[in-house]
């Protein structure tokens, strides 16, 4: 059946075979919702008992041949369904994951933060169909943080208490091994090892290229990616022995960001700000800071309820949730770099007196997102470019409102393939294709646009020039060594 079905696909175009994953995804889905279905009723009545099974966890690993963490996630699916069957008949519809309803799931049977489930469950259905996975994942992550404030600090201490690390040599060979650790410690370290990685390829990417000139890219790397990791961990080994004494700890390598709402609250509940009245021994900047949220502050801090939980941020600028409390923690000692969006005191809009996003302006945009911006690219954002969403020479601004992180291939493609970006009215950009189609997961809706449409995209010159001929147009190039013999120009500019 498989070999006849694949005989059936190999022909076809993308088009048809994202088509044909779009249906199967929803039976997929349907299927799920009916084995959450019946093991609600077999739950609900005990029935699991016919088969002499004393939970409908040993039951599902009977009856499906599964494993143990396969059954709790059908079970928690099936209790979340029969609590909530709104949650259910939009996953049938195949308008969310599966993962976002796990995610859900764990949430709602969370032995504290479960209590205020109900309360968040129609927004965070809206919230998922709009959501990456795990964006989605980190907002759920942080109602239970909020929710559940003592125990989610608990978590993190007892990680920190637990720390270890090994470095053995077995036969001639290296194993280590390192678990544990607070937040911060942890993504400064995967900070320092992406950096390492990075520095190992760049060596690879020039050795190619002293090696295979302008035929480079048509041959392989001279390490494997596992090769670059492993030399990169050395590195790292042998950089603790040979810095210099009296080196210094460069910038900070991990940046904490907070949304306004949970830095005032975390400062707040340990004693430090008062948000009940706008009497603050503070300067104009912080007066104006705390009267423009005292409003929303005047309340029982606990009410998660008036609160939305999805527009909370408290994490490393690389996507590592922290407790409210280590962030405060980092603040007092002056240990990390304050990051607000938005704040008043650092310029980042540069107008169109820039072309560039550079400086503060570029740091500013990889800050607003965690990876690239291309749907389903995990390269993180501080190894990104910065890309105009309107494009500098239509006129595009250099400015945060008009950046988004792309990784050099998606850049490139995104140009290639004249891929242009819109923002929904929740601030998340999308990419959409000349003929209108928004790059998006399959089934789900199309977004709610923050801006009008577009007006068309005007004809573009497609004239090529040669060096000479580009020179002759821009003088101001003539000093500028010429490129390889053979090199064209294209302006794609709007036709005047």
């Amino acid at each position: 059946m498989f070999a006849v079905r694949i005989e059936e696909l190999a022909d076809a175009n993308i088009d048809v075979l994202d088509t044909a994953l779009a249906a199967a995804k929803r039976k997929r889905d349907e299927a799920d919702v009916d084995i959450a279905a019946i093991t609600a009723v077999v739950d609900a009545r005990q029935l699991f008992q016919e088969h002499s099974q004393s939970t409908i966890k040993a039951y599902l690993k009977q009856q499906l041949n599964c494993s143990g963490p396969d059954a709790l996630r059908i079970k928690r699916r099936a209790r979340l369904f029969n609590q909530h069957p709104e949650i259910a008949d939009v996953f049938a519809n195949s308008r969310i994951s599966a993962g976002q309803v796990d995610a859900m799931a764990t949430a709602q049977q969370h032995p504290r933060a479960g209590d205020q489930f109900a309360d968040f469950a129609a927004l965070f259905v809206s919230q998922a169909e709009r959501l990456e996975h795990d964006e989605f994942t980190a907002a759920i992550k942080h109602f239970i943080t909020q929710a559940d404030q003592d125990g989610a600090f608990n978590d993190q201490k007892f990680h920190e208490d637990q720390r270890t690390a090994s470095v053995r040599v077995d036969d001639g060979a290296i194993s280590m091994h390192a678990s544990g650790g607070d937040p911060l410690s942890a993504a400064e370290m995967k900070r320092i090892f992406d950096l390492a990685v990075e520095a190992e390829a760049h060596k690879d990417f020039e050795t190619r290229r002293n090696l295979h000139g302008n035929d480079a890219l048509a041959h392989p790397m001279p390490r494997s990616a596992d090769q670059r990791r492993f030399d990169a961990v050395h590195a790292i080994f042998m950089a603790s022995v040979t810095a210099a004494a009296d080196g210094k700890r460069p910038e900070p390598l991990v940046n904490i960001i907070l949304d306004a709402t949970t830095s005032l609250e975390v400062l707040a509940r340990h004693g430090f700000l008062d948000l009940t009245t706008n009497n603050h021994d503070t300067n104009d900047h912080n007066r104006d800071h705390n009267r423009d949220h005292n409003r929303d502050h005047n309340r029982d801090h606990d009410d998660l309820a008036a609160t939305d939980p999805t527009t909370r941020r408290c994490a490393t600028s690389t996507g590592v949730a922290l407790h409210p409390d280590i962030a405060m923690k980092a603040m007092l000692y002056g240990s990390i770099r304050r990051v607000i969006v938005d704040a008043h005191d650092v310029i980042i809009n540069m107008g169109r007196t820039q072309r560039l996003f550079t400086g503060k302006a570029r740091h500013a945009a990889q800050l607003l997102a965690v990876q690239c911006g291309y749907r389903g690219c995990d390269i993180p954002a501080e190894f990104c470019d910065v890309d105009h969403i309107e494009p500098w020479i239509n006129g595009g601004e250099t400015n945060q409102a008009n950046s988004m992180p792309l990784c050099g291939p998606h850049d490139r493609r995104k140009h290639t393939k004249q891929l242009s970006g819109r923002r929904d009215r929740h601030g998340r950009i999308h990419l959409i294709t000349p003929n209108g189609t928004v790059i998006k997961p399959l089934n789900a809706p199309d977004p709610q646009w923050a801006e009008p449409q577009p007006k068309p995209e005007q004809p573009r010159r497609h004239r090529q020039y040669t060096w000479d001929q580009w020179v002759t147009k821009h003088p101001e190039l003539t000093n500028l060594p010429a490129p390889p013999h053979g090199t064209t120009f294209s302006d794609l500019r709007p036709a005047a």
